[in-house]
């Protein structure tokens, strides 16, 4: 039986259920050290550094790594993440894992990672739109700040990437830290009218394949006339949302599974198509494609073009 993934605001128990798996997953009882993760970079020849703090990590934190790793691995266009094609299939993956590790602690094989309609909330007016209940300590915790209330409050931030430098850093464990709203960038969530125009694309991705391309893809991802939608997120939050460790912020996975959600709606209409397919485009995009994994099998874009054997959105 495939998953349900539901809005975060409309179920307490799937509520409940995401920050009980974050908290279990945040335990730093994975048996990987941080010099594991170093030794791995260079033994591999992996084109990201790291330093810092000997400590045992999370299985959460694993995921942190991942997501800067794949981010650090340029291809033709964009990295093995971002900036191209890639993008939405990899991050399926992704939130796939991450919801398959969310089963297992929880020992419920049905359980779906929620997602946030942000959109929703870039409707209400500014000064609003930090102080929803989402923020509150029932939910994600403090919008400003450090993030010390709630069940979020215990979430321990161990792995952060220099956004200067993009040395992936092992400090001493802290709270998630956010600053929603005050971004000059992003003074806004983004507007229903920004997702309806991702939506009326009728073309997934084209040439140049990058953040200048006209389609679905970059339209979702944030790029035309940008920081739009999925970037804008990540902007309008802040603090820890802003370099590759991203993921260090639960917030992330509501925010992708919500990207997610788009691109599956836009699947709906417009059918299961990627491009570019085989044999053409850039390199690492393609639909045949491996695409770069720490935690399970490497998929390619063609094997996530359905998701239905793991999940469907409600």
């Amino acid at each position: 039986m495939a998953a349900i993934r539901e809005n975060i605001l409309a179920s307490l128990q799937v509520r409940d259920k995401f920050l009980d798996a974050m908290i279990a997953l945040d335990e730093p009882n994975s048996g990987v050290m941080a010099s594991d993760l170093a030794q791995f970079l260079q033994t591999n020849n992996l084109p990201l550094q790291m330093s810092g703090r000997e400590q045992e990590l999370s299985s959460y934190d694993l995921f942190i790594f991942w997501h800067v790793l794949a981010m650090s691995m340029p291809l033709a266009v964009g990295n093995a993440a971002h900036s191209g094609p890639i993008f939405l299939p990899w991050h399926r993956m992704y939130l796939i894992r991450l919801e398959e590790m969310c089963q297992e602690v929880l020992e419920d094989a049905n359980f779906g990672l929620p997602y946030w309609d942000w959109a929703a909330d870039g409707e209400l007016p500014r000064q609003n739109q930090w102080r929803t209940d989402l923020w509150s300590s029932a939910y994600l915790g403090e919008a400003r700040g450090a993030v010390r209330s709630g069940k979020i409050g215990q979430i321990q931030v161990r792995l952060v990437q220099n956004p200067q430098t993009g040395v992936l850093l092992s400090v001493e464990p802290r709270p998630v830290i956010r600053d929603s709203g005050r971004s000059s960038l992003a003074p806004t969530l983004p507007s229903e009218a920004r997702v309806a125009a991702a939506l009326d694309q009728t073309i997934y991705d084209r040439q140049p394949w990058n953040e200048n391309a006209i389609g679905h893809r970059n339209e979702l991802e944030g790029w035309i006339q940008g920081p739009q939608l999925h970037n804008r997120v990540h902007v309008w939050i802040g603090g820890d949302m802003g370099p590759g460790s991203s993921p260090n912020d639960p917030a992330f996975f509501l925010n992708h599974c919500n990207v997610d959600r788009i691109w599956e709606e836009w699947m709906g209409r417009h059918g299961r198509i990627y491009e570019p397919g085989r044999n053409r485009g850039p390199q690492g995009h393609r639909i045949d494609s491996q695409m770069v994994a720490v935690i399970g099998n490497a998929l390619t874009p063609e094997q996530v073009l359905d998701p239905s054997q793991w999940y469907a959105y409600n």
